[in-house]
């Protein structure tokens, strides 16, 4: 065995969340769900209705409901938004649909949920830090 280098040890590193992350795990939540009815039979509980598939599916979806409010409309771009992704506009609503009801050029649309999930991404990384 190679002896250990000398000089300090180096920082130990600490991932921190970005935006593409949370992109990334929300479309693989939707992905692996496609088209499973969700619920929350309570304040931040999301179960799947069918029984084999883990509960940690929903972890982020049900983090950012807690983060940007279960009923706001940034929490509906970001979950629309990953839907979409995951199922390429096959499943739940179309994001031209949303910005039709919302009065929203598409522009303005992924603006707001790029900077939803930033704060996501900065939410998540503050949770880290306290050991949640």
């Amino acid at each position: 065995m190679p002896p250990h280098p000398s000089g300090p040890d180096p920082p130990p590193r600490t991932p921190r969340w970005t935006c593409a992350d949370i992109e990334l795990w929300l479309t693989a939540a939707f992905r692996a769900l496609p088209t499973t009815a969700i619920y929350a039979p309570r304040g931040n509980t999301l179960a799947s209705v069918e029984k084999d598939v883990p509960s940690a599916t929903f972890d982020i979806v049900a983090f950012s409901a807690t983060v940007l409010g279960r009923k706001s409309i940034e929490c509906l771009i970001v979950l629309m938004w990953a839907r979409s992704k995951a199922t390429r506009g096959e499943a739940g609503g179309s994001l031209s649909r949303l910005c039709v009801a919302t009065g929203w050029s598409r522009s303005t649309l992924e603006d707001r949920r790029r900077r939803a999930c930033e704060r996501i991404a900065e939410a998540k990384n503050r949770a880290d830090e306290d050991g949640m």
